[in-house]
């Protein structure tokens, strides 16, 4: 009866509904960091570090969200510096684009009259940017990294 109840979980509660949302976005982007991190132990110190900075700043503040801005640009300079082709020198040029268009947003959206709502919408664009810029700098550091780069 017991294990019957603890079956049943509640999924109308907002902290679970973002919790499984964050873990089916995230999920992807945590086994290509790890495996990654496993192919090329030499780089789990940048990836840390970097994370560490993402992670210190996951507010919908505007101050927190420059801040995040300002850590996926380091991002973003590695991976122009270290662009082997035509493609990812223009996928790095298109998020510079995007960070530099988000940074206005959160630099308006730190004046008063700004909404909640204004706020989680930046904060989300901010966190798709974040998955996938993050995402390609541990692959860009694993490329670097089996290339004998650093």
């Amino acid at each position: 009866m017991a294990a019957k109840k603890f079956a049943q979980v509640d999924t109308r509660s907002s902290s679970l509904k973002k919790a499984l949302a964050f873990l089916s976005a995230a999920t992807p982007i945590v086994i290509r960091v790890v495996q990654t991190m496993r192919d090329n132990p030499e780089i789990s110190h940048f990836v840390k570090e970097q994370l560490a900075k993402l992670r210190r700043n996951d507010k919908a503040t505007p101050e927190a969200m420059l801040a995040t801005l300002e850590a996926l640009r380091e991002q973003v300079t590695l991976l122009t510096e270290s662009a082997d082709d035509g493609q990812e020198a223009a996928q790095a040029a298109a998020w510079s684009a995007k960070l530099d268009s988000a940074t206005r947003a959160a630099k308006l959206l730190a004046a008063p009259g700004s909404t909640a709502s204004q706020r989680r919408t930046l904060k989300k664009q901010i966190d798709s940017l974040r998955q996938d810029i993050f995402a390609a700098y541990v692959a860009e550091l694993g490329e670097d990294a089996s290339a004998g780069r650093k």
